[in-house]
């Protein structure tokens, strides 16, 4: 709430409208805005019911007078909405939105060690131009390299399908997965994701092929390994070799939810970024934190080359 400018109130509830907790910013406690809250609520409870009620995530701006509603929800158990003015940007209404209501399922479903904190990558993302990005389908190929072991066909699971497998099997070579991503009601992004292998010696000889005509990359570690972050610096080198050119680049620390055993800092990991000029952010695949934001920033970084 005190992040947007504009924003004058923020209410989370369940998918009966019951009010979880409900805060309006210091000025605006008046029962005109309290009364709106009230009455937005109930008629959005209401088309939920009949329209998304099957559905787990959706975003939804209305505008009633001189205010904004704009609805979020990223899972069954909880409904975001927040109340704004009109000069309030709708792409920072969705992309903090979307961030939130994501932290919210995580805090309901009991989640321990859930970060408060809003990353670097979001407040980026929040200053996107509404009606910047274009229209249209676009293509867009992202690969994953990393260590083996840090989580890089977990991190895709979950974005793709939004599960989390216990069980290990180790990439041997490459997996393709392909996920449509929805930025507004004329721009989807098809995403072509290239889950490249991570056995540094041994695929060498074979990965260039892989990494051909990548427009993005993650390069991913473990946070709970301290080993990783000295593999950066490889991984950095095989994408200037193979694809010929600095191509937009995310240090993705995984494992976050390992809290006990995080060898590898946030101050370490960003350093990190900071000396190869890429942006950075700490996920967890087993419960998604994050995840859905770290691959919307590419989506979105992939838009504006093609503005």
């Amino acid at each position: 709430m005190q992040s947007i400018d504009g924003v004058l109130a923020v209410t989370i509830c369940d998918r009966e409208g019951l009010v979880i907790t409900s805060e309006s910013k210091e000025g605006t406690e008046d029962e005109s805005v309290m009364g709106a809250i009230a009455a937005a609520v109930d008629s959005y409870i209401d088309r939920i019911k009949r329209e998304f009620s099957s559905e787990t995530t959706f975003f939804n701006i209305t505008t009633i007078s001189n205010k904004k509603f704009a609805y979020c929800s990223k899972g069954l158990q909880s409904i975001l909405l927040t109340i704004s003015d009109l000069t309030t940007s709708d792409t920072q209404l969705r992309v903090y939105s979307e961030h939130i209501a994501s932290k919210v399922e995580l805090l309901l479903e009991g989640n321990e060690n859930v970060s408060l904190e809003v990353p670097a990558i979001v407040k980026i993302l929040s200053k996107t131009k509404d009606g910047k990005i274009p229209s249209g389908n676009f293509s867009t190929k992202l690969i994953l390299l990393g260590n083996y072991k840090v989580g890089k066909t977990s991190l895709i699971t979950r974005f793709v399908k939004n599960l989390f497998q216990e069980s290990y099997h180790s990439t041997i070579g490459v997996e393709i997965s392909q996920k449509d991503m929805e930025l507004g009601e004329n721009t989807v992004i098809n995403f072509a994701i290239w889950d490249i292998g991570g056995q540094i010696t041994q695929m060498a000889p074979y990965r260039r092929r892989f990494y051909e005509g990548a427009h993005s990359a993650f390069i991913v570690l473990d946070r709970t390994r301290s080993d990783n972050l000295k593999s950066v610096e490889l991984w950095h080198k095989e994408i200037m070799k193979y694809v010929g050119k600095e191509i937009n680049t995310i240090l993705v620390g995984n494992k976050s939810d390992l809290s006990e055993n995080i060898i590898i800092s946030e101050e370490e990991i960003k350093r990190v970024a900071e000396e190869k000029g890429f942006h950075y952010i700490l996920t967890s695949a087993k419960t998604g934190e994050n995840v859905h934001d770290a691959f919307l920033y590419i989506a979105y970084q992939f838009l504006e080359s093609k503005s």
